[in-house]
């Protein structure tokens, strides 16, 4: 079994919390991935569900809303759960979080907790107190509270109560820089069927051409490069320059749309 934690609370405090709680409760190591944003959240659940197979497992995703959509919910955006094989998908709902799911067409639908009913089913099972159910829904820290004890208690063989929800009721994944590589090279959100592959694309960069292998591009060459991410056979496109840093020499970000002159990236404060 293996445990990955992907959350944009990664300061050393707020790791060492999560990761030491989902290990005493499933008795594993976990790995932890920390994000700014619910896109690179999003992408990087795809990297995991790729890297571990749908193999027994959980993943654990929270990432902090971005602008006032989550007024409407009672402490923030609820979580919403999948299945890919035998991997538990555990994830914030609002944003980008499920869209890169949506795009691959993992699932139609995800299961929205109700965090009062499923923390009550936990007591009911005596996985955890009275007064932890009672204060958990207000917790502010639920991926410390909520998420690593809802995940275990499912991967323990235990049901929990939730409603269905469509995923055509989130946003599209959009165009986008998701990942800079420590080398510079820019992994986006685009797939083959979405730019020329026997031509040029034209991008915010310019013109660009298809390269299938990284070994084919020239020496200060830039190319649309079909990266390493995605899953199974689906992977996704990248920005580079051979031997160079394409983030630096093009000022990249994280968010930056690939074809517009805009960004999808939202900080939780400012």
């Amino acid at each position: 079994m293996f445990a990955t934690i992907i959350n944009d609370c990664r300061d050393d405090n707020a790791r060492a919390r999560q990761t030491s709680r989902i290990s005493s409760l499933l008795k594993i190591t976990p790995a932890f991935i920390g994000v700014d944003s619910d896109l690179e959240a999003s992408m990087n659940m795809i990297d995991i569900l790729d890297a571990t197979g749908g193999q027994e497992g959980v993943i654990l995703v929270n990432v902090a809303p971005r602008g006032d959509k989550t007024a409407k919910w009672e402490n923030g955006t609820p979580f919403a759960y999948f299945w890919y094989k035998k991997t538990l998908v555990v994830s914030s709902l609002d944003g980008y979080a499920f869209s890169a799911v949506k795009k691959l067409n993992l699932t139609e639908t995800v299961n929205i907790f109700d965090i009062h009913e499923a923390t009550k089913t936990m007591q009911e099972a005596n996985f955890i107190t009275e007064a932890e159910a009672t204060r958990i829904p207000f917790s502010q820290f639920r991926s410390f509270d909520f998420t690593p004890r809802i995940g275990s208690f499912m991967m323990l063989g235990n049901h929990v109560p939730s409603t269905s929800f469509d995923l055509q009721e989130i946003p599209e994944l959009p165009s986008a820089i998701w990942c800079i590589d420590n080398f510079g090279n820019c992994k986006t959100t685009l797939t083959p069927d979405q730019i020329s592959t026997d031509g040029e694309t034209e991008t915010r960069y310019g013109k660009l051409p298809y390269v299938e292998k990284l070994r084919d591009l020239k020496d200060g060459e830039t190319a649309l490069v079909r990266g390493g991410s995605g899953l199974d056979d689906t992977r996704f496109i990248e920005l580079i320059t051979q031997k160079r840093n394409f983030a630096k020499n093009n000022q990249t970000k994280i968010g930056d749309d690939i074809f517009e002159t805009k960004s999808y990236f939202k900080q939780a404060t400012e």
